[in-house]
C-alpha cells in the first residue's frame, strides 16, 4: 500500500516536480511509451504522456487492490488509517482520470466536501474497493518494440 500511495503522490505532483527539474516517473516506463526526459522538462503533454500516466494509474490501482487485503488483518486505529489513506489515494487516481491524465496541465484536486465524505467513509467498518474501470484499459499498455536481428 505504501508504494501505491507514493506513486499516487508522484503522479499528483509531476507538474511541480518537472518545474524543479525532478523526474520521479520510472524512466523505463517513459521510454516504453516514447516519452523522453526532455518532453517532461518541457512539460509536453501529448498522447504518449497521457498513455504513460494511464498506465501508472492502472498499475497503482492494482497495487491498492493488493494492499486493501491488509485492512481486515489489522485492528483499531491502524485499520482506520489504512482505510483513510486508501480512500484518499484512490480518490486522487479518480481525479487524475477526470483530468484525462493531464497532470501537467493541472494538479489533481480533492475539494473539501469530497475530503469530508472520504473521512466519513474511512470511519465506516467497510474495506474500500478498487474500481475496475481503469484497471484494464487497453489504450494504456506500452507499445511493443521489436528487436531487429
Amino acid at each position: 500500500m505504501g508504494v501505491a500511495l507514493q506513486v499516487t503522490n508522484i503522479m499528483r505532483d509531476v507538474k511541480e516536480d518537472a518545474a524543479w527539474g525532478r523526474i520521479y516517473l520510472p524512466l523505463e516506463d517513459m521510454r516504453n511509451f516514447g516519452y523522453g526526459e526532455h518532453d517532461l522538462r518541457a512539460r509536453r503533454e501529448n498522447d504518449a504522456f497521457r498513455r504513460l500516466i494511464a498506465f501508472q494509474v492502472a498499475r497503482t490501482r492494482a497495487l491498492f487492490s493488493e494492499g486493501l487485503g491488509l485492512i481486515p488483518l489489522v485492528q483499531g486505529r491502524l485499520r482506520v488509517d489504512l482505510r483513510l489513506f486508501s480512500l484518499g489515494g484512490l480518490a486522487v487516481l479518480d481525479a487524475i482520470e477526470r483530468l484525462d491524465y493531464g497532470v501537467l496541465r493541472r494538479r489533481p484536486h480533492l475539494g473539501k466536501l469530497r475530503k469530508a465524505w472520504l473521512a466519513l467513509r474511512g470511519l465506516a467498518p467497510i474495506t474500500p474497493a478498487v474500481k475496475e474501470k481503469a484497471l484494464w484499459r487497453t489504450d494504456c499498455t506500452p507499445p511493443t518494440t521489436t528487436v531487429k536481428s
